[in-house]
């Protein structure tokens, strides 16, 4: 039996007690006897304490009197009251350490040890390298001895990872790994039974940075490192660590937590956030192993290469391992046969600890990462590096209304408990309550099902409607209006039908042919925002030196007057178009900055927001700030004051003018200081990013929300993922021109080999980037892709007949569609392709 089993096997504490799970109702009738007798003794049902575990975060219910107790659930014994013998102890090593200068000095004196002989038996290595195996076992034995060690003079960090790292790469690289399995198994002991009570978590850490925590799980090979029981015990201090950090309830600890996480170099904040999510897939894969073992297809399938399926091993705990990679495919063409509609259920993982600690302790990683960034640089992660893909194939649905359902309860959340209490109310674990591991694949799914949900729901009132009126409703949102006057027809529009919105929308364009199957939707939201964004309505500023828009300061209509809608009315508009593009699944082509959609989101903003914004006067203030002379005041010669120019005067026949604004009470007395001067830059990126548009935003997200009044979907995306919902994708590497290959419906006869259709894809992949986007503008409307890749875009292909022609190929956008003749050379085709891109725009009709 490996040591650390052995540890716990012959020694009972009297004063440890394991917690059971539920009770069936011939033992709820013994206990509450047996409750019922020792109230006498005062210990009865008002004498129940509680206590939550450190490590998986569960309830646990116990009588007064015990000191100790072992939660059934993670196997961590709790300490409910320390012992004033356990304090002096803990006092008397208070002072202790380790360090790499003590550690390197034991192993070279076993070195010199090892010099001496000519050869060595393995256990002679354990024997000459014992004093370094004695001295790890000691030290992770400890909490107070891990927590003086690895200390480090920078005041942001807590933890020298360089000495920890170093540390622990001496201790493999011994000619024997016996004084490394000590330390492991040390370390699992103290987490099993560590006396901890919630203070300094150093300790956590310094384990956490193990190097076997992450091949336990990965199962990487190094010089032998991946030994059973080695990635045993690793697998145990990996899931023991994340429990821990995942669980810590003092705030001030917490708070020492998130900003360590904010002050770790970018690389190991990276590190950490990789392992959490491959340990979150890894738990999933033992859900799958454990279904599909059920079903009898224990090696037949997998969901694909990266997510193995993970066999039982000898120690009980599931380990991923190359032979299980091998055994778990069933290669077909050289490729891996998928799940056919395997979906995880959430009963499967909601009770699941190991998962719902690792997403707890993921969200702490994401409310560090939003901090992370500094006066001149992000240092961050973007959300996409927090996407779990192995959740791509859990049951969405359920999950969701399971969370919205949850969430319209008033009930608090109450902690998981091992008793079960008939009728106590409980909040589900849902994996949408952590909605930065979801891909916005899935979350694009969630919102497509809620919108057809509740669009179903609209047409099904309006049918109702129409029979107690006894007079038509329609089932969709029409909006009618007139090309010249498109602005005043779409908000007359959505005035009268404000109810309307969650209906499906529909657009008819006055004294025009034409059924909108989508191009009509398409066109009506290009011209529309074209014409909110026309210079002459001053709603929106363009911002040079970032080109990009930005609210006006000083908008021109207080009120409507001669038929005009005012800027308010405009701007609630424009909330209504955003909502309305998202809710229909239409991209807009609009240059908004990163502060818009985390508004929009109810995120702070930052200074670097300022700077995408307005980067040449933010590299002033960054100069400003750097000045460290004592001329200061001299030099820069500022008071807290704001200036702009109101440009929107020669609107209304007035010439510009420059309007200063104080940032604070008498401003314009103040000087601007060595001491004060980042209270000047503050309170500037306040003004321009907030209070000087806060009238106009106010407006703009009133309309946004009105769209989303009755939607939950909508609370899943964050900033990033709003930006791409609303914009899609621009960048180039999104143009994946092969992924739009597999997915593109042929017609008319044509088929992924016809002559043409090869012709067509090599000249698409073979064009640059400006005429790839040109064909997606030609084709769908828009140059983006959708945010949810071009595996997502309905493109087809269809036959125009089946003789040669001199005609340019034609596009139907409502269907996303291109039309290509029977061309006889491939030269001709290109040509002919490349006139109707760069030539045409429009419809066929206006």
């Amino acid at each position: 039996m490996p040591q650390l089993f052995r540890r716990f096997s012959n020694r009972k504490s009297s004063d440890i007690q394991i917690v059971s799970h539920t009770k069936t109702k011939e033992q709820s009738k013994h206990t509450n006897g047996q409750r019922a007798d020792s109230d006498s003794s005062g210990n009865g049902l008002e004498n129940l304490k509680e206590a939550k575990c450190p490590c998986c975060g569960t309830l646990l219910q116990f009588p007064s009197d015990v000191k100790r107790l072992k939660c059934a659930v993670c196997q961590v014994t709790t300490v409910v009251a320390m012992r004033d013998n356990s304090r002096a102890s803990s006092a008397g090593n208070s002072g202790g350490t380790i360090s790499l200068f003590e550690l390197q000095a034991i192993v070279d004196k076993c070195y010199a040890r090892r010099a001496k002989m000519k050869t060595a038996t393995k256990k002679e290595l354990y024997a000459i390298f014992d004093p370094v195996a004695a001295y790890l076992n000691e030290g992770f034995h400890d909490i107070d001895i891990l927590n003086n060690s690895f200390k480090t003079s920078h005041k942001r960090q807590l933890i020298d990872y360089y000495e920890l790292t170093k540390f622990y790469e001496l201790v493999m690289d011994l000619p024997t790994r016996s004084p490394f399995y000590r330390m492991l198994c040390a370390s699992n002991d103290l987490l099993k039974k560590p006396s901890y009570t919630g203070g300094d978590f150093r300790w956590i850490l310094i384990i956490w940075a193990n190097p076997s925590i992450k091949r336990s799980v990965v199962g990487q090979k190094k010089n032998g490192y991946d030994a059973p029981k080695i990635l045993a015990v690793g697998y145990e201090l990996t899931k023991r660590c994340i429990g821990y950090l995942a669980n810590i309830e003092s705030q001030i600890q917490y708070g020492k937590f998130l900003k360590h996480l904010k002050c770790v170099s970018l690389n190991e904040f990276q590190s950490q956030v990789e392992l959490l999510n491959i340990y979150i897939t890894f738990q999933f894969s033992r859900i799958l192993y454990r279904d599909l073992k059920a079903s009898g297809n224990q090696h037949k399938r997998t969901l694909a290469d990266n997510y193995p399926l993970v066999q039982p091993s000898p120690t009980g705990n599931e380990l991923l391992s190359n032979e299980d990679k091998r055994d778990s495919l069933d290669l077909k063409n050289g490729k891996p046969a998928v799940v056919q509609d395997f979906k995880f259920k959430p009963y499967e993982y909601e009770l699941n600890w190991h998962i719902r600690c690792a997403a707890k302790l993921m969200q702490t990683m994401i409310k560090a990462n939003d901090k992370r960034y500094t006066i001149t640089k992000n240092i961050n992660l973007s959300i996409v590096e927090f996407y779990n893909v192995m959740l791509d194939f859990i049951d969405y649905r359920q999950d969701f209304e399971n969370w919205r359902s949850d969430n319209k309860k008033s009930s608090k959340e109450t902690p998981v408990t091992l008793a079960d209490f008939p009728g106590m109310p409980m909040r589900r674990f849902t994996l949408c309550s952590y909605p930065f591991l979801l891909s916005l694949g899935v979350k694009i799914s969630i919102m497509e099902h809620e919108v057809r949900r509740i669009m179903e729901y609209e047409a099904e009132n309006a049918f109702l409607a129409s029979l107690d009126k006894g007079k038509a409703v329609s089932v969709y949102f029409k909006i009618r209006v007139r090309r010249s006057h498109i602005t005043n027809d779409s908000l007359r529009s959505i005035e009268n039908h404000q109810r309307d919105l969650m209906k499906s929308l529909r657009v008819e364009f006055v004294n025009e042919p034409g059924v909108d199957a989508g191009g009509l939707r398409k066109e009506w939201f290009l011209l529309l925002t074209r014409s909110l964004f026309n210079p002459m309505n001053g709603l929106f500023s363009y911002v040079e030196e970032s080109r990009l828009s930005w609210f006006a300061i000083s908008p021109i209509r207080n009120s409507s007057r001669d038929g005009f809608p005012s800027d308010s009315q405009l701007y609630y508009l424009f909330g209504i178009v955003i909502g309305l593009a998202i809710f229909n699944s239409t991209i807009l082509d609009l240059e908004f900055p990163r502060a818009f959609y985390k508004k929009l989101c109810g995120d702070l903003l930052n200074f670097d927001d300022y700077m995408q914004l307005y980067p040449e006067t933010g590299q002033n203030l960054i100069k400003m700030l750097d000045y460290k002379y004592d001329d200061f005041t001299d030099v820069f010669a500022l008071t807290f004051e704001a200036t702009y120019e109101d440009t929107n005067k020669e609107l209304l026949g007035h010439k510009p003018s420059v309007v200063s604004v104080e940032l604070c009470h008498n401003g314009r007395y103040r000087r601007v200081t060595q001491e004060n001067k980042y209270e000047f830059v503050q309170l500037w990126q306040d003004f321009f990013m907030n209070k000087s548009v806060e009238a106009q935003f106010r407006q703009f997200a009133s309309g946004f929300r009105q769209v989303f009044v009755l939607s939950d979907s909508i609370k899943l995306f964050n900033h990033e993922e709003l930006a791409r919902l609303v914009c899609g994708n621009k960048e180039k590497n999104c143009f994946e021109f092969q992924m739009l290959r597999s997915v593109t419906r042929y017609v008319g006869g044509f088929n992924d080999k016809s002559r043409v259709v090869v012709w067509f894809w090599e000249i698409v992949e073979g064009w640059d980037f400006q005429l790839q986007r040109k064909l997606l503008q030609f084709a769908t409307g828009s140059d983006r892709v959708p945010p949810g890749g071009m595996s997502t875009l309905p493109f087809k292909i269809s036959r125009l007949g089946s003789k040669d022609s001199d005609k340019l190929p034609l596009a139907h956008t409502c269907f996303n569609e291109v039309c290509l003749w029977e061309y006889s050379l491939k030269e001709k085709l290109e040509h002919k392709l490349w006139w109707a891109v760069t030539q045409s725009e429009g419809y066929g009709f206006k």
